[in-house]
């Protein structure tokens, strides 16, 4: 009995590490996509009045500011990269089957 319960609890480890590679993999593959089409997509909605705000934050900031707002943009985009790609996987079939009628 301690067998298969030992055994059980191995292979739902395995399955949730193997969701965990996969959802890796897929914020990896993203990435570098994510860190074009965020700030397109951003200027392209952003009003003017805070564009201009940044550039010259950005053109009056030293060089430790400079390096906080890239580490800012980022994590942004990281964090941006994870949510899509969870959002993606909660919705998809893998993680909530559906029973489809023939």
């Amino acid at each position: 009995m301690e067998k298969k319960l030992s055994s059980k609890y191995i292979h739902m480890y395995m399955s949730i590490s193997r969701v965990f590679i996969r959802l890796t993999g897929n914020v990896l593959k993203l990435f570098p996509f994510a860190m074009v089409i965020c700030p397109v997509v951003w200027f392209y909605l952003c009003p003017e009045h805070i564009i201009s705000d940044i550039v010259n934050d950005w053109q009056d900031a030293d060089i430790l500011e400079k390096i906080l707002l890239v580490k800012l943009y980022l994590k942004t985009v990281l964090i941006l990269t994870v949510v899509s790609v969870v959002v993606l996987y909660l919705s998809s079939d893998k993680f909530i089957p559906v029973k489809r009628r023939k």
